[in-house]
């Protein structure tokens, strides 16, 4: 009995072992192939020299010229200025003077030709003032706006309150256009290798601790979830009654 038990046994090691090696052998390698591979040695050399020119330093402008937007728009159409000006397509709108109280989103991605062509060519529509005395009639929004709640020029928006109110602005009055943060900026979360510390060997209590030392909003939105008292509406019950037979508010615990 125990000579068939131990054959048994030791056969069935043999089998199970010779699938293991016929599968290590002959199993497949799984290939996939891109739909759009990118190009050797390739990089988004648009974003790349956008990113450049955000570095550039601009010198305040004291004075602007004022001028009627409906005469300016005029006048810069005497002048022959419009889409075949636009010198970059694309930019990056990333500045020191935008991250000055607060960083949470990253930089939007401006289409600066499809936004001129939309409008027309009427470059007036953001580039509403030029500074006093200059020659040239186009000038970066940073130019004139930089630093918020200059005391010097209290009636000067900051940089990143022109932005907003000319982008959302404008959004608003066409009814076209996103208005709300995320549909424009990508939410900047910040590396956790960095702000996460933890043992060598972390019980889930330890990670759990870690987590709600920053987050303590989500953790006792926890505790108040379905998911933790294991009370919610019980669709697939008899009759569909919705009725809660077991859980925590009941006769039963449980810890996860």
């Amino acid at each position: 009995m125990r000579r068939t038990l131990f054959g048994v046994i030791l056969g069935f090691l043999i089998v199970l072992f010779c699938l293991s090696y016929c599968n290590a052998v002959n199993t497949p390698k799984k290939i996939r192939k891109d739909f759009h591979p990118r190009p050797k040695d390739w990089y988004p050399k648009d974003h790349i020299e956008a990113l450049k020119r955000t570095k550039k330093r601009y010198t305040f402008v004291e004075k602007v010229y004022r001028e009627d937007p409906t005469l300016r728009e005029l006048r810069l159409r005497s002048l022959g200025i419009g889409l075949k000006d636009i010198t970059h397509s694309y930019m990056v709108l990333e500045s020191p003077y935008v991250n000055t109280y607060e960083d949470k989103y990253g930089p939007v991605r401006f289409m600066h030709g499809a936004h001129a062509k939309f409008l027309d060519g009427r470059c007036a529509v953001c580039h509403h003032y030029k500074p006093e005395g200059a020659s040239k009639e186009i000038f970066p929004c940073r130019a004139c706006h930089q630093d918020a709640f200059n005391p010097d020029h209290p009636d000067r928006l900051g940089l990143k309150a022109a932005y907003h109110q000319r982008c959302i602005g404008c959004h608003k009055s066409m009814k076209k256009g996103p208005v709300d943060c995320n549909s424009c900026h990508r939410k900047k979360v910040p590396d956790h290798k960095k702000l996460v510390k933890l043992p060598k060997n972390p019980t889930p209590y330890d990670v759990t601790r870690e987590c709600i030392r920053c987050h303590k909003n989500v953790g006792y939105e926890m505790l108040v979830s379905a998911h933790w008292l294991w009370r919610g509406p019980s669709t697939y019950t008899v009759n569909h009654r919705n009725c809660i037979r077991h859980g925590k508010g009941t006769d039963v615990l449980n810890n996860y």
